[in-house]
C-alpha cells in the first residue's frame, strides 16, 4: 500500500512552535506548541491522571532510540524547568518535529505509515546543523517512533531547513522580482522572542549572517535582575501586552507587594531604563554585524512589531528603504491563532515548499 504523504513547515520558536501542515496546500492546519521539551523516565507518563482524556497538543510524548521524551505543555507540567532559553534550537529539533509530525496525524486522521515533506527554520547562527538534523530525523525515521497512539514509521521524502528569515525573505523576492533584488543589497533582521539574527544577500545570496541573544527575553531578563520577585514567566506576558496597548492593568496582575501603586510605578521605571539599554545594545550590535552599503531592510520577527523596538529599528535605518514583514498577507486559518505576523516566517516557508514540491523532481531540495 502507498505511503500516504504529510507536508510540514515549523518554526521552532523560542516563545513557541509553530507549525502548518497537512496532504496538500488546502488540506492543512495551523498550530502552536509550547517550546518546553524534557527527557523522562517512561514510568512517569503511566502515573499521570488524565493524560488519555487531554488536548492532543497538551499530551505529546515519544520515545526513539531508547529515550522519552515529554514536548510542549507535557514537558513543562511533568517537570520543574526555566525556560530553555540558551540550548541550541537544533539540539532540541528532533523530538519537536517528531512531537509536531503526531499531532498533525493525528488531527488528520492519517494512519502510521507516512511520507514526510519537512521545511524548518533555524538561527542563522546554528543553520550549519541542518545536515546533522537531517541525518538524525532519517535515522530515527529508519528505526520508527513510539507513540501514544502506536508506533509510526516514517520516512523522510523531502527535506529543506533554511536560517529564520528566510520564509519573509522569499516573498520579498518574489515580489520585487529576482532581478531587482539580486541588484541591491539586502539585510534581512530577524528580531524574536529569544534571538536577533541577520542575514545580508548580496546578488541573491547570503554572504554574512550573525546570531545574537538579543530577542525580547533579553530586555525581560534585565528587568528581572531589577525587581524583588519576579520571573520571566510572569513579566514577559504582562509586558508584552503593556507595551502594545499602553495599558496599566497587565501589570497589576503581576505586582507582588502590599504598595501597589510604590511597586508600579518602580515596574514602570525599570522597564523603561531597560528598553534604553536594550535599545543601546540592540543598535550597536547591528552597527557591527551590518555593512554600511546595505540598501534595504527587511524587519521580521514578533518582537519587531513590538512598538518600541519597532520605533527604535525605523530610527535606526531611517536612510534605508524598510519593509516590514515584506507585507506578508496571512490567510484566516492562521490569522485565528492571534500570533498575527510571528506566523509570517513559517507561512511564507509552507508555501514556497509546496511550490518546491510542484515543481519537475529533479529540482527538489530532497
Amino acid at each position: 500500500m502507498k505511503k500516504k504523504k504529510l507536508t510540514l513547515a515549523i518554526d521552532l520558536g523560542g516563545s513557541c512552535t509553530k507549525v502548518i501542515g497537512g496532504t496538500d496546500f488546502e488540506h492543512r492546519l495551523a498550530l502552536t506548541m509550547e517550546p518546553s521539551l524534557a527527557q523522562v523516565p517512561p514510568e512517569i507518563l503511566t502515573n499521570q491522571i488524565g493524560l488519555d482524556s487531554a488536548n492532543l497538543e497538551d499530551r505529546v510524548w515519544i520515545k526513539v532510540e531508547g529515550k522519552t521524551y515529554a514536548v510542549g505543555y507535557l514537558a513543562k507540567a511533568l517537570t520543574v524547568t526555566h525556560p530553555q532559553l540558551t540550548a541550541l534550537k537544533s539540539t532540541m529539533a528532533m523530538p519537536k518535529i517528531l512531537g509536531a509530525i503526531w499531532v498533525l496525524k493525528e488531527k488528520l486522521n492519517l494512519s502510521n505509515d507516512l511520507k514526510i515533506n519537512l521545511s524548518c527554520l533555524l538561527p542563522p547562527g546554528e543553520i550549519l546543523d541542518r545536515e546533522k538534523l537531517k541525518t538524525e530525523l532519517e535515522q530515527v525515521f529508519s528505526e520508527g517512533i513510539d507513540t501514544p497512539t502506536g508506533f509510526l514509521r516514517l520516512k523522510l521524502n523531502y527535506y529543506n531547513c533554511l536560517a529564520e528569515g528566510s520564509g519573509i525573505y522569499l516573498l520579498h523576492r518574489a515580489k520585487k522580482g529576482k532581478e531587482l533584488i539580486n541588484a541591491s543589497i539586502v539585510a534581512v533582521i530577524m528580531i524574536g522572542y529569544r534571538n536577533a539574527s541577520v542575514m545580508v544577500f548580496r546578488r541573491g545570496m547570503v554572504k554574512e549572517y550573525e546570531t545574537s541573544d538579543l530577542g525580547f527575553v533579553h530586555l525581560i531578563k534585565a528587568m528581572v535582575k531589577q525587581l524583588s520577585g519576579q520571573t520571566i514567566e510572569r513579566l514577559t506576558p504582562a509586558i508584552s501586552k503593556y507595551r502594545e496597548t499602553g495599558s496599566e492593568m497587565p501589570l497589576h496582575s503581576i505586582l507582588l507587594k502590599e504598595d501597589k501603586e510604590k511597586e508600579l510605578e518602580e515596574l514602570q521605571q525599570v522597564e523603561k531604563v531597560s528598553q534604553k539599554t536594550y535599545d543601546f545594545e540592540l543598535t550597536n550590535w547591528l552597527k557591527e554585524v551590518l555593512p554600511t552599503e546595505v540598501e534595504e531592510v527587511i524587519l521580521c520577527g514578533g518582537t519587531s512589531d513590538d512598538p518600541s523596538i519597532k520605533e527604535t529599528l525605523f530610527k535606526h535605518f531611517n536612510d534605508k528603504k524598510i519593509y516590514l514583514h515584506a507585507q506578508v498577507e496571512l490567510p484566516s486559518d492562521v490569522q485565528v491563532l492571534g500570533l498575527g505576523n510571528r506566523f509570517g516566517d513559517v507561512w511564507c516557508l509552507w508555501d514556497y515548499t509546496h511550490h518546491q514540491l510542484s515543481q519537475p523532481k529533479s529540482q527538489n531540495v530532497a
